[in-house]
Parts: structure tokens; sequence; C-alpha cells
């Protein structure tokens, strides 16, 4: 893909996107695009890796091979940690002999990718990211060949964001739902135990709050054991 290439990234990730059944997947067909977009510079995979604050580190490769390429599952520092870190790209010629990255690359040897460039992604606020691409070759990447890297990860960093803002607020849906069920089960364990002891709204809560205290479990998880236990009898009353 050349200079005038990334006209068509948008549009591509866009419907990418749209078809996307999440974050994770969408980061995938990303890392796939990317791969089949850079053949040309003798690309094979692509990898993304995201971090967040408060929420679990990402990686999604454009294959099997490319997910083995995880840092974190190598257990050893590669070039992605290094951009994560410092927001700077990096250019890595032979995985193999490359003095910070050798141990890195003898724990994924088995992949046959030898060489990387690693380039870091323009994200929201408290958000880090990279794009690696890997070749089977040694010394694949060149000057040109980032330019070329650089070019696509800054038309494709809108479409990245907007996924993480959508990611965003699909987590904080799920969250509040979350608490209202939680909520919700609360009100109902209390007004049993209210019904069961005659006592005050009050001192139903704080009979929940004691065995949980006593217990060591969440309010939430005692008043559930409350709510089932009643729609058990319950139950069992309407089967006899």
């Amino acid at each position: 893909m050349g200079g005038n290439g990334t006209a068509r990234v948008p549009e591509r990730l866009q419907q990418l996107l749209l078809d996307a059944g999440g974050l994770e997947d969408f980061l995938a067909a990303f890392a796939a695009f990317c791969a089949e977009e850079h053949a040309g510079l003798g690309v094979h995979e692509c990898a993304v890796v995201l971090e967040r604050s408060r929420r679990q580190r990402l990686w999604a490769g454009s294959t099997g091979r490319a997910d083995r390429m995880d840092e974190a599952g190598a257990g050893q520092e590669g070039p992605c940690t290094t951009v994560l870190d410092t927001g700077a790209d990096v250019l890595v010629r032979d995985l193999g002999t490359h003095r910070r990255y050798r141990t890195y690359g003898a724990a994924v040897a088995d992949t046959g990718l030898r060489s990387a460039a690693v380039l870091a992604l323009v994200l929201e606020p408290g958000s880090r990211g990279a794009l690696a691409c890997y070749a089977e070759a040694t010394e694949a990447f060149g000057t040109d060949s980032m330019g070329v890297l650089k070019r696509f990860t800054a038309a494709a960093a809108p479409a990245l964001r907007l996924a993480l803002r959508l990611d965003a607020h699909l987590h904080r849906a799920r969250n509040l739902q979350a608490a209202l069920e939680s909520r919700t089960v609360v009100d109902i364990a209390v007004g049993i135990i209210m019904g069961q002891n005659s006592c005050s709204q009050e001192a139903a809560v704080q009979i929940l709050r004691n065995v949980s205290n006593s217990r060591n479990i969440k309010v939430r998880d005692v008043a559930a054991g409350v709510v089932a236990g009643v729609s058990a009898r319950v139950r069992t009353h309407f089967d006899e």
C-alpha cells in the first residue's frame, strides 16, 4: 500500500467495526486487515495490543500465530512493551540477535517470525496501544516501510478511538445494569427479612450486613441467598 493507499482505510475499518461482535473481535479483524494490506511489504502477521486504565489488557492477532507473539504469554519483554512504555516506534531487524529482545526472540522462535515493526497508536486519554507487524525474513522493514505503516496507523486512529469509546460506553452500561440488579436483589431480601422478623427496614439491612461481615461475603450474595431460599420454598409449596 503506497502513500495514497490509505484513502480506503477509514471506510473499511468502519465496516469492520459494524460487523464486529465487540472490541476484541474488531481488533482481531483490524490486525488481519493490516496484514492483508501490507503483504507487499513482506508482512506476514499483525497484532494489536491495548492497555487501559482499570481494564484488562487486550492482545489481538491476525491469526493464531500472531497471538503466540504476545509478550505477556511469552513472559518476556518484547518491542510492544517498549512502545507502550515509551510511545516511540520500534524497528527490530532480527528478533533472534537483537541485544534487548534476544530472550523474547528465543521464546517465540517457533513461530518463524524473525523481524518486527511496532508502531505506537494514538488513542483515547488513559489508553495506550501498539500495532505490531511481523515478517518471516530478517531485516524485512526499513525507513520506507515504516513510513507506510505510520500513514496506515494515522488513517486508522479515528476508527480505533471510536471503537474504544463504544466499548467504554458498553462497559459502563453493563456496570450500571449490574448495580441496578444488585440493588433490586437487596431490596427484595430486605422486604423478606422484614416480613419474617417483623422488623424495620433499617434492622433488616443491618441483619444483612451482620451476616455479610460474619461470613466475609458480599451483601448482594447474602441477599441473593435469602431470595433464593424463599423462592425454593414457594416452588416446593406449589409442587406439592
